[in-house]
């Protein structure tokens, strides 16, 4: 039989464990939930750049360096974690690495250092960190609360009323702090203020959000910059657009109100609450449909493309259904497709048309069904367009000879970056190497220099043909009654740059991906207001 001593040692040894998990647990999720609040004001890579590093450095602080008196403890950490979400919305513009370290450290070293004042001998895994906010702090300052209470429990039996409020104002100051961030919204993070539905007008900017869902891909924003009034704001700043946003990422947008203006007074396409929408921002997406102009190959020459693939941006998809290119998309996030259809004119192209997976999967499945000779995977494509911007992945499963129609097809690549930079390089040497030849072209007005140092838009022409790539000149149908079209198609060959300029030898991806997306979120920062990414 064992002892009562042996029973009550047991017993502690299971509530101490049972708290080491608990804690545990925890700093998983505050970890999760902050990596998830902050990645649409900084891009999912940019976040994750040093998110690790921080992890275990500071993992290893709070193992290491002596640890506070256990109520002070639970005191600070309750606070830290109630307020997080507001803090780390304040400190953004400092960047992923600022607020990693005055948000995430310090609760996930005075978490550790609980852990290990309740057993020396713990060894916290904090690697795979997340958490929401606000329960895990309240269940920390009634920790706290239990502690101060059990501990003052043995002190005076009949204190005065006023030494009573004394106490109990030194006791729980730090109250004071979460309910000050409930009581004052003019201090709240406005990303976590709730809309009460859609659309949501900016109390601070002619700002407004139209649609916001939280997807596979991030937060996906549907939001429009309204033209300002005279007591707004500049009225020559940004204004009259309409722009779908994922995460930190600007997916694609379109010119609203005064600033629609088709050709010819021709009738503008709609929303489908037939709101009026102009022509794309980007004009890399217009640059893309140079495809079609193409006239070396035998499908070129003839003018009558029949298939395309578009793998990724579903802007590009209304682009060729208006040339009357029967169309098959790949979308993994279903939000940016019914964003697209909702509120930027996308007519749906069949079910048989439309595959929300994704592509790496779809590709794999595809290949199967033609190796097994199914019918409904017999069609090929002759131009697929993919997008392949900073921070993501070089597209080596789309460029397989088996999506071809035959070995003159052409694929058209969307590129963000900078020219000669190491992600740049590794773009053009896949894809001459999967093509064999490749030109590529610019999106901006003025010719580029050869010690051009910004980012900007890049769009790569290539195909398997022997025959040397070549393009026709554009004609009035091409343009579509569109003034964007008119003005990158016709300048086509004003746009080219020398594969020169941007090839070089090829690197491990992974170790620069960090730094092209950390300027990826300065870019768009300087492309739309800080508002419009810090608003969803």
């Amino acid at each position: 039989m064992p002892t009562a001593e042996a029973k009550a040692a047991t017993w502690t040894s299971a509530k101490a464990s049972l708290s080491i998990f608990t804690i545990s647990v925890g700093i998983s999720l505050f970890t999760s939930s902050y990596e998830r609040a902050v990645s649409p004001l900084f891009g999912g890579v940019a976040t994750e750049k040093y998110l690790n590093y921080v992890v275990h450095g500071s993992t290893a602080l709070g193992v290491i360096l002596p640890r506070l008196p256990r109520p002070q403890l639970l005191l600070v950490l309750a606070t830290l974690v109630q307020v997080a979400s507001h803090t780390s919305y304040w400190i953004r513009i400092l960047g992923p690495l600022f607020a990693h370290t005055m948000v995430l450290a310090p609760v996930i070293y005075l978490a550790v250092s609980l852990a290990m004042s309740i057993d020396v001998n713990i060894v916290v895994s904090a690697s795979t960190i997340l958490a929401p906010f606000l329960i895990l702090g309240i269940l920390a300052f009634f920790s706290w609360a239990a502690t101060r209470i059990d501990g003052s429990s043995s002190r005076q039996s009949s204190p005065s009323a006023i030494s009573r409020a004394t106490s109990v104002t030194r006791k729980f100051w730090a109250l004071s702090i979460p309910i000050a961030f409930a009581l004052v919204p003019g201090i709240r993070s406005s990303t976590l203020s709730g809309s009460g539905g859609s659309p949501y007008d900016s109390p601070h900017y002619p700002l407004r959000i139209l649609s916001s869902k939280d997807s596979v891909s991030g937060v996906v924003v549907v939001g429009e910059l309204l033209h300002p009034t005279a007591e707004e704001t500049d009225p020559a700043a940004l204004h009259s657009i309409r722009y779908l946003r994922a995460s930190h990422s600007l997916i694609g947008g379109v010119w609203t109100g005064s600033r629609v203006a088709p050709m010819s007074g021709f009738p503008s396409r709609t929303d489908q609450y037939g709101t009026p929408l102009g022509d794309s921002i980007y004009s890399a997406f217009v640059l893309q449909e140079a495809a079609r102009l193409v006239n070396s190959t035998a499908q070129g020459k003839s003018g009558k493309w029949e298939n395309a693939l578009d793998s990724g941006l579903v802007f590009r998809l209304m682009l060729l259904v208006q040339h009357g290119i029967s169309t098959t998309i790949v979308e993994i996030d279903p939000a940016v497709y019914d964003a697209a259809r909702q509120y930027f004119g996308l007519e749906h192209p069949g079910d048989d048309k439309v595959f929300l997976e994704d592509a790496r999967d779809w590709v794999n499945g595809r290949r199967v069904a033609m190796q097994s000779n199914d019918e409904g995977a017999s069609s090929k494509f002759e131009i697929i367009v993919h997008d392949c911007f900073s921070g993501g992945g070089v597209p080596q499963h789309l460029f397989s000879m088996e999506f071809w129609n035959d070995p003159e097809a052409v694929v058209a690549v969307n590129f963000a970056g900078k020219l000669a930079s190491q992600p740049s390089r590794a773009i053009t040497t896949t894809l001459l190497k999967a093509f064999g030849q490749c030109r590529v072209f610019h999106d901006l007005l003025e010719p580029i220099p050869e010690e051009h140092s910004d980012f900007l838009n890049m769009v790569f022409f290539c195909s398997p043909s022997p025959v040397p790539l070549t393009f026709r000149s554009s004609v009035d149908a091409d343009y579509l009654h569109s003034y964007l079209r008119h003005h990158v198609l016709s300048s086509l060959d004003k746009r080219e740059m020398s594969i020169s300029q941007v090839m070089g030898s090829v690197v491990c991806w992974t170790e620069w991906q960090g730094e092209e997306a950390m300027e990826h979120w300065k870019l768009m920062r300087r492309i739309l207001p800080d508002i419009v990414w810090e608003t969803y």
